[in-house]
């Protein structure tokens, strides 16, 4: 079975504010410092955060499933502010999925200073029943992953404005 989810969250920061933070390894450092009951490490095997780039990505202790995971960046877009990673090893792999990758966009809103981020997950399951019951716990993950993002970039905002 395979199938594709996308999720958009409307902003109050510009597409490039956002790009910053989604397009570069500062979204693995943002994921680690909001998520530390979640997740422990990061380390990045190989790349700058651009395409090409291979992460390890270590869950804290006591997460329930697999203990890490790998992905690559596979493109890594700067201008239409697009990027697919591509799990490697590990995580939902090893949950029932024989496939799962992640898009990320930020495009500019409608008003000013606004953006809509928006996360895809595609995916391919290799055994349904497992891999239906992880889906929702992953697909409500990334939805707090862009939150998060939004909510640091907002929040960096505000403190260039107010100092």
């Amino acid at each position: 079975m395979e199938g594709s989810i996308s999720m958009k969250l409307e902003v109050n920061a510009s597409a490039s504010e956002i790009w910053k933070a989604y397009g570069s390894l500062q979204l693995p450092k943002i994921i680690m410092d909001t998520f530390p009951d979640k997740y422990s490490e990061l380390k990045v095997l190989k790349g700058d955060g651009h395409s090409g780039t291979v992460v390890e990505v270590y869950f804290a202790p006591g997460v329930p499933g697999p203990t890490w995971y790998r992905e690559e960046y596979v493109v890594v877009d700067d201008v239409k502010r697009y990027k697919l990673a591509k799990m490697l090893k590990g995580g939902v792999l090893e949950q029932g999925f024989k496939s799962y990758e992640t898009i990320l966009t930020a495009i500019e809103g409608e008003k000013s200073n606004t953006c809509i981020m928006t996360g895809t997950v595609d995916y391919v399951l290799d055994d349904i029943d497992s891999g239906l019951q992880v889906l929702s716990g992953a697909i409500g993950a990334f939805y707090q992953i862009m939150k998060a993002v939004a909510d640091y970039v907002i929040k960096q905002q505000e403190d260039t404005t107010t100092n």
